[in-house]
């Protein structure tokens, strides 16, 4: 009997959950929702630039709207007459083999963000400076994370994490503790390219066989590591690029499958992410999907 009881009391709190849940309104947030963040027109030229950057630039749309869990982006800071000198010292065949990403602005945007970002309030995602790897001069590394997609990451290769960490832990806890420098699961999660891999969104045979293969690899197999080939999963476009929502590249990584199934994802996502966008705002939807 008290059994059914148990039962009949479970039932009738899922009834005045979904029926409380009914009666509450439903708010969406339409493109003109943005104005009660007076974004100015100054603003909005370069934050628009600013997203093109890191959502286009650096992948991160594949972590805003895709299946990449955490996106890697590196600032690097250095003066006109630093970049210059840089420039001015490749050779004229190596000036052919070289990217030049056109209106990237990062490292003079990001600043910029920083003193406004407190105004686009996320719950789902962060967007971040760390100080989680080695830190160079002149060299920021900034995270955008999905909490929830990291979270599941990291649930569905537990064992592979907990096999490095050496204790029992949450994947929502230690994911919603990334942002802590003194974080004990990701002090030793960093070091370890295959679960970054895993991480990043490249899968596991492509993190598993970079890892093998650059890092950690028996005594007496490294004639057989030497040997494994891996191939960017984009093709090197030389010259000067510009990026859009029509056009943007697939995620970075070595993949080590004649037919990958990992690349084929992200076409596909890079196509549903396009339709996304057509007939929209660039920046007012990327903020709309940010503030979820």
């Amino acid at each position: 009997m008290d059994y059914f009881k148990k039962v009949n009391l479970f039932f009738i709190l899922l009834i005045f959950t979904f029926s409380h849940a009914c009666q509450q309104p439903i708010i969406k947030k339409s493109e003109n929702n943005l104005n009660a963040y007076e974004i100015s027109h100054e603003e909005r030229q370069w934050l628009t630039q600013f997203f093109y950057d890191v959502m286009l630039d650096e992948h991160g749309i594949y972590t805003l709207w895709g299946s990449k869990p955490l996106t890697l982006i590196v600032i690097e800071k250095y003066s006109n007459e630093e970049i210059k000198k840089y420039n001015d010292s490749f050779s004229e065949e190596e000036k052919k083999e070289t990217i030049i990403v056109e209106d990237y602005s990062l490292p003079e945007t990001w600043d910029k963000w920083e003193s406004i970002k407190s105004r686009f309030p996320m719950n789902r995602y962060l967007l971040f400076k760390t100080e989680m790897f080695e830190k160079e001069e002149n060299t920021e590394f900034v995270l955008f994370v999905d909490l929830l997609k990291t979270a599941n990451l990291i649930q569905e290769h537990y064992s592979a994490f907990q096999k490095v960490v050496r204790y029992d832990f949450h994947p929502l806890e230690v994911t919603l503790e990334i942002q802590q420098a003194n974080s004990k699961f990701w002090q030793k999660v960093k070091g370890n390219s295959d679960l970054f891999g895993l991480l990043y969104g490249f899968g596991a045979t492509n993190a598993n066989s970079f890892h093998w293969k650059y890092f950690d690899h028996p005594a007496g197999c490294e004639e057989f590591c030497e040997k494994i080939n891996g191939t960017s999963s984009n093709p090197l476009i030389y010259g000067h690029v510009k990026y859009t929502i029509d056009y943007f590249d697939l995620p970075s990584f070595a993949s080590f499958s004649e037919f990958d199934d990992v690349i084929e994802k992200y076409k596909k996502e890079r196509s549903w992410i396009q339709q996304q966008y057509k007939g929209k705002d660039f920046l007012d939807l990327t903020l709309q999907r940010l503030m979820e």
